[in-house]
């Protein structure tokens, strides 16, 4: 791809996320379109959800789309209305960053969110080949919420457990 294509296609990729969740769509199944392509040997990293480990995309044991729909479901259990309240993104010629404000309403009305910041690079056919997140203190508490648990989590393993027991709990399924 040639630069404006690349700028474009990262424009489409945050785009395609952002609707995704304003619709909701992510806990009913719905991916982030055709934009989000992975690199065979593209990984994931984050402080947060995986500690100091790195995991290529092709190791990991749920699939990307999966993976934030279990999320999205069980968030959405103790906060209905979940979803973006600002998105703001910034495309380059190898990538873009994200930085989204979620929140939502117990059932009770207390509101609650954090901020989840995304730093995403690709190749030269769009191919995600890093995807680094990174999230604020806020999350610690929302967490306890939402799955009654919160991290920092090690390996993908730990928050993928804490989002299946959730779903369970409430005899929801993926």
């Amino acid at each position: 791809m040639i630069l404006e294509e690349r700028i474009a296609h990262h424009v489409r990729m945050a785009e395609a996320y952002r609707d995704a969740y304003l619709r909701q769509g992510v806990q009913d199944g719905e991916a982030f379109a055709d934009a989000w392509k992975f690199a065979e040997d593209g990984v994931y990293v984050s402080p947060y959800f995986t500690g100091d480990q790195v995991f290529k995309f092709s190791e990991f044991p749920e699939d990307t789309a999966r993976a934030s729909t279990m999320e999205a479901k069980a968030y959405s259990l103790s906060f209905p209305d979940w979803k973006p309240a600002s998105f703001d993104y910034w495309p380059a010629d190898n990538g873009l960053v994200m930085k989204t404000r979620w929140e939502g309403h117990t059932a009770a009305g207390v509101k609650m969110g954090f901020y989840s910041y995304s730093f995403i690079t690709t190749n030269e056919a769009g191919e995600l080949t890093r995807w680094e997140t990174h999230v604020n203190d806020e999350y610690n508490a929302f967490l306890d919420v939402a799955l009654g648990v919160h991290g920092p989590f090690h390996g993908t393993g730990e928050y993928l457990d804490a989002l299946e027991r959730t779903l369970a709990a409430a005899g929801v399924t993926v």
